[in-house]
This record gives structure tokens, sequence and C-alpha cells, in this order.
């Protein structure tokens, strides 16, 4: 195959996809009260409730479209120029996610630092080579996760890391068998769900738990592209069939909270959900009879091109609206609503200048280690 024969797709679909997953996670943090009366009121425990049951299967929505994105580019390059370059594949990852990665534990440290200086009570942070060496979520697993509320969300990008170094050795040496691994890291994800069924702190920050997101999301890249079954399917869904689809999604939602009673979905949990994100990225980017593409909004593709940062900055935004909190009378409006509004505010606008003036200039090295070079 010729080189200029094949065009590289852009996905523009997945960047109001990765927005919709940030407002996912900001609603599993952003409803906090200390005021009982606050707390036990219905409206405010329904929030609550579904807003952190969202949160986590939001940030498994990104596993699943980083696992996608990060495969189909390796097709492509397979396809183009017959190899997979590990070099430029580790340098185009370091250079998104370093950068803001070390500005944001460099900030935690400097905090703990100033913290003791003037005698203020911080919990101790993990060691620093757990986030230099990004195995934050197993120093979770073993210690627990009670320090500087910002620097916990680190643990994701642990995994994420984790999982580049594992797949970029895969994608080098073992592509033969891409779609077999693919299946066998979603197997080993459930066999490791029901051995460790009752240890929660496993379950949610362990990278083998994950592992089956990171797996369906191989599996539906390698069919997209190849063509396969389950792509044409997808593809040619009546708009009826969609919106029927995305009703279930909904239902399973709502009922999550009875269905967590029973360990066998406790188990599926990730598995299904990342088959129901499966489903949205391929309806998005493909499909011909879709009631509505998120795409179509604007700002959401913007914001969607900003999310590394909305995700870092909404904690660092949260952890100073929780110092500050005090100074402010505490009610159910302004926990379901103002400080909401105040908390997304202040993030949309530190990342729009984190993005501009900080993260971009990154982000125009990854050219040189491009497909295109």
């Amino acid at each position: 195959m010729i080189k200029d024969s094949y065009k590289i797709k852009y996905f523009k679909e997945l960047n109001s996809l990765r927005f919709l997953g940030f407002l996912g996670i900001f609603f599993g943090h952003i409803f906090f009260s200390e005021n009982l009366e606050i707390i036990n009121h219905d409206l405010y425990s329904l929030a609550f409730r579904y807003g952190k049951i969202l949160g986590f299967i939001s940030l498994d929505s990104f596993f699943v479209l980083s696992s996608f994105l990060i495969t189909w580019r390796a097709l492509e390059e397979f396809h183009i120029s017959g190899k997979f370059q590990l070099k430029h594949f580790l340098i185009r990852r370091s250079l998104r996610i370093w950068p803001l990665y070390f500005l944001i534990v460099f900030l935690g440290f400097f905090i703990e630092y100033i913290g003791a200086h003037y005698n203020q009570e911080i919990t101790t942070l993990p060691s620093f080579w757990s986030f230099f060496l990004f195995i934050l979520n197993y120093d979770m697993i073993i210690n627990g996760y009670e320090f500087l509320f910002f620097m916990v969300f680190l643990w994701s990008i642990s995994v994420e890391e984790q999982f580049y170094i594992f797949w970029s050795i895969i994608l080098k040496w073992f592509q033969k068998y891409l779609l077999m691994i693919s299946i066998i890291l979603v197997i080993v994800s459930l066999v490791f769900r029901y051995y460790f069924i009752n240890d929660s702190l496993n379950l949610n920050f362990n990278t083998i738990s994950t592992l089956g997101n990171f797996g369906i999301g191989a599996i539906i890249a390698i069919d997209a592209f190849q063509k396969n079954k389950l792509f044409k399917w997808v593809k040619d869904l009546s708009k009826t069939k969609i919106i029927v689809t995305y009703l279930v999604m909904v239902m399973v939602y709502l009922i999550m909270p009875q269905l967590m009673e029973y360990d066998f979905f406790i188990i599926i949990q990730r598995l299904l959900f990342s088959i129901f994100f499966s489903f949205i990225i391929l309806e998005q980017s493909y499909c011909e009879h879709s009631f509505f593409k998120f795409s179509k909004i604007k700002p959401f593709n913007f914001f969607g091109k900003i999310s590394y940062g909305l995700y870092c900055y909404h904690g660092i935004v949260i952890t100073i609206i929780l110092h500050l909190k005090s100074n402010f009378n505490d009610s159910l409006f302004s926990s379901l609503l103002l400080f909401p509004i105040i908390i997304f505010s202040f993030t949309l606008t530190i990342s729009y200048f984190s993005f501009k003036y900080y993260e971009s200039k990154f982000l125009k090295l990854k050219s040189k280690f491009s497909l295109s070079n």
C-alpha cells in the first residue's frame, strides 16, 4: 500500500465523548457537605449516590477510549508502513501526559512542604517514587488514599501509563495475536474481579481489574478497522434500535444501586459498561442513522481537547473550595448548584489557559513523531 493512498482517520466525535466522560467524573466528585441536614436530604442523597456511580463508570470510559484510539493508530501505522515505531509511540504519549502530570505532582509536594513549614495539618503524601514510576494505584491499595485530594486523582494516570507500556510491547512484537490478547485481557480482568470480589481497593484501583476496559477498546478498534460484522451491524442500525439501546443503558444506570447488591453484577460491571461505551464510540463515529451526534455541539469539541486538563485541575479547584467552604453558608442550593457551577467555571478557565500556554507547547512537538513522519 502506497503511503499517500491511505487517509489517516480523524475521529472528531471522540473529543465530545471525552468531555462527556469528564462531566461524569466531575459529578462523581462535586457533591460534598458536612451538614447532616443536607446530607440526609432526599435530593442531595440521590445526587450524591448517582454522582458516585457515574464518576466510576465514566472513568472506565476513558480507559476504553484510550485503548480504542491507540490500537486504531497502531493498526493504521502497520497498514501504512508495515511496522510499529515503539519509541515514537512512547514519546507521543509522554508529551501528552507527562508535562501536566508532573506539574500537578510538583504542586502537590510543594503544598506538602509549605504546609510542614508553617505547621499546617496536611496528610503526608505517598512516596515521590509512587508518582514518578506511575505506581500510585498500587500504593493506594496498600496504604489507602487519605491524602491531598487532588493528588488522589493521579491513580488513573498510573493505570493508563502502565497499560501504554504493556500495550506498546504487544503492538511491537505480538501484533499478530492482537485480537487474542485483547480477549485474554477481558477474561483475566473477570477472573481477577471474581477473586477479589470482597476487596474494594483492588476492584477499583488495581490495573488488572481494568484490563477488561482496555481489552474491549482494542477489540472494537480491530473490528472497526477491519470492517468486520460487529462494525457493519452497528453502522447500519436504525434510529429506533439506537434509541432503544441508549434507553437500556440509562435503565441499567438507574437501577445500579440495586444491581450492586449482587456479586455477579460487581464482577461484570466494568465489562458491561465497556461494551456500552464501545457502542457509543462506534455509533457516534460511524452510524449513518444516529438520532444525534454530540460533535454537533461545538463547545463540546473544544472542551474535549482540554479534557485532560479538566480532569487534573478540577481536583485542585475542589480542594481549594473545600478549604474555603467554612467561610460560606452551607445550604442545599450551594451544595447542589452554586459550588458545582463555581468549580466548573474555574476549572474550565484554568484548563483553557493551561492548554493554550503550557500543554500546547509540548503537543506541537508530537508532530515530529507522528505517523506522517
